[in-house]
């Protein structure tokens, strides 16, 4: 994909890219989980899947705090750290040293996905989390190249987002 189809991709609402990067990559569910670096707290509010998913039990509208997770998922402390993307093809073939089989089957129920993170001046701002279902999948190199293009081109997208949530709390607060 050009350069420009990809910033394009970039400046449109964050829910028209999680189902376009669903559709590219022909994946069953695709999301962006934002971040909240000032009060380490996370929020999905963009979610795409095939007709066939339950969204509903996986969509969460309510912030989560990262210490009631953070134990429990590798994977999430690697994006912290601001670490490049993992590409899990297998999650049964994956070593517990890089994910949490049990947490990633609790709570995502996906067998191979992208833990793509959207960093920017070295905070991490959110996830981008393309999965697929029931079967496998080898990530091919220009799957790669797309997801690593496409995350630096979210970062400003993703950080707006959480720093207009933030105006709007204070706001209501006062």
């Amino acid at each position: 994909m050009p350069l420009s189809h990809l910033q394009q991709l970039a400046t449109a609402n964050c829910s028209s890219v999680v189902q376009r990067v669903g559709e590219i990559l022909n994946v069953d569910r695709c999301f962006i989980g934002v971040r909240d670096p000032l009060k380490q707290r996370c929020l999905l509010p963009f979610l795409w899947g095939r007709t066939n998913l339950k969204l509903n039990d996986f969509f969460q509208a309510k912030w989560v705090e990262e210490k009631s997770f953070i134990d429990d998922d590798p994977l999430y402390k690697v994006a912290l750290a601001c670490q490049p993307s993992v590409y899990i093809e297998d999650v049964e073939a994956t070593s517990p040293e890089i994910l949490n089989r049990d947490f990633e089957s609790r709570f995502c129920g996906h067998r191979a996905f992208i833990h793509g993170h959207i960093v920017q001046d070295g905070a991490l701002w959110g996830t981008l989390k393309p999965c697929v279902f029931d079967h496998p999948h080898q990530w091919t190199g220009d799957e790669h190249i797309f997801i690593e293009t496409l995350l630096p081109l979210l970062a400003n997208h993703v950080k707006e987002y959480v720093m207009k949530l933030q105006i709007g709390e204070s706001y209501q607060q006062s």
